[in-house]
């Protein structure tokens, strides 16, 4: 063979660690799938007590449990060290709480997460003495607009909760229905 034509020594070398890589994942068991939304531990963040009040809630009125969303959820978080941040600067109603960037969230939460019909509950209030969720659910159940929100008919729904130094609690919660178009592709897919 002329010399033009050989194959350089590293070559060769390259060849025998694909092949012996190659034969290494072969004999390799291939491991469990884990859903990533499986976790090990029970969640016990003051975010997961509201969830599971306002689930609690809908159930004692008759009404189907809410799922929770990841990304509604950080929609909800960022919401509320918004309002940590702003503290003293808007007042609602008396409260130190704002739906300031609400059309925003919610246009978040129709284009990316295919949502329809989002409306949301925010809230302000010192837990001293009580729950986190229960100093929220206190004000939620008080207010017509709000204990509606927690009893329509949604689906989904995101939470986010910061307790301040002083400990007031910024609680957010957004509550959404997945769209038709995503309904009949999640129907779809299901049914394999």
């Amino acid at each position: 063979m002329p010399s033009h034509m050989k194959n350089p020594p590293y070559i060769h070398l390259f060849a025998v660690l694909c092949v012996g890589a190659l034969g290494a994942c072969a004999n390799s068991r291939v491991p469990t799938k884990v859903p990533v939304s499986v976790s090990s531990q029970a969640d016990h963040s003051p975010a997961a007590q509201v969830f599971q009040s306002v689930n609690a809630y809908r159930s004692s009125q008759g009404v189907k449990q809410l799922q929770r969303h990841a990304g509604l959820d950080r929609l909800a978080q960022k919401h509320c060290e918004y309002l940590r941040q702003q503290r003293g600067t808007f007042s609602l109603k008396g409260r130190n709480v704002s739906h300031m960037g609400f059309d925003g969230r919610a246009l978040v939460a129709r284009e990316l997460y295919r949502m329809d019909n989002i409306s949301e509950n925010v809230a302000a209030a010192n837990h001293a003495g009580t729950h986190v969720d229960a100093a929220v659910m206190a004000l939620w159940k008080s207010s017509k607009d709000h204990q509606k929100n927690m009893v329509d008919s949604w689906t989904h729904t995101g939470i986010g909760v910061v307790v301040d130094s002083d400990g007031t609690v910024f609680a957010d919660q957004l509550f959404a229905t997945i769209s038709n178009s995503q309904r009949a592709l999640h129907y779809r897919f299901t049914q394999f």
